[in-house]
């Protein structure tokens, strides 16, 4: 090989290097490129998406109570959002005729919470941050009861959080209780 071919070779594995693959976008149109030297490219930074992770029973304070296990399965949630986002328990008594619902729109209740008072510390906003939360204390569970809860309805709905999926906010699930 020539001196001349070798430095072309060179120069082009060198350029190769730099530039990279290009630029992908992932999961959730998240922009996962590399940047070139010199060159400033802004990265899309990933929506927070909140799930209810589980529903259950535990005894607590001498009452069988609701819970609700919260995480941040996206990115991080900007401050003012979480600020006005809330979290909501519905249970409706299966035993009693007509069933009986508990909730924010009956009879005036307001079963629900905001994010800023069940989290203070702000565990939810990073990515990852899992809480739990009990449902408040005239939600006790007795008998057979269905649960449903809810953390930061669709935008489209009143929610406060942009989230990369707006449809799994909403967890139902029945609980068996003494």
């Amino acid at each position: 090989m020539t001196k001349k071919s070798l430095l072309i070779t060179g120069a082009l594995l060198l350029a190769l290097f730099f530039v990279g693959p290009g630029a992908s976008y992932g999961q959730n149109g998240v922009f996962r490129g590399h940047g070139i030297p010199g060159r400033h490219v802004p990265r899309v930074a990933k929506l927070p998406n909140l799930i209810i992770t589980r529903i259950y029973t535990k005894k607590y304070m001498g009452s069988q109570g609701v819970w609700a296990d919260i995480k941040n399965i996206g990115g991080e949630i900007p401050k003012d959002q979480f600020q006005k986002a809330d979290m909501r328990f519905y249970l409706t008594y299966l035993r009693d005729k007509p069933n009986f619902t508990t909730g924010p729109f009956t009879q005036g209740g307001n079963n629900g919470y905001d994010l800023k008072y069940l989290d203070h510390a702000g565990i939810l906003r990073n990515s990852g941050g899992k809480i739990s939360a009990e449902a408040p204390g005239n939600l006790t569970c007795h008998g057979t009861v269905k649960v449903k809860v809810e953390v930061d309805l669709p935008v489209s709905s009143g929610g406060r959080i942009k989230e990369s999926n707006e449809q799994d906010n909403t967890k139902i699930v029945i609980l068996h209780c003494p």
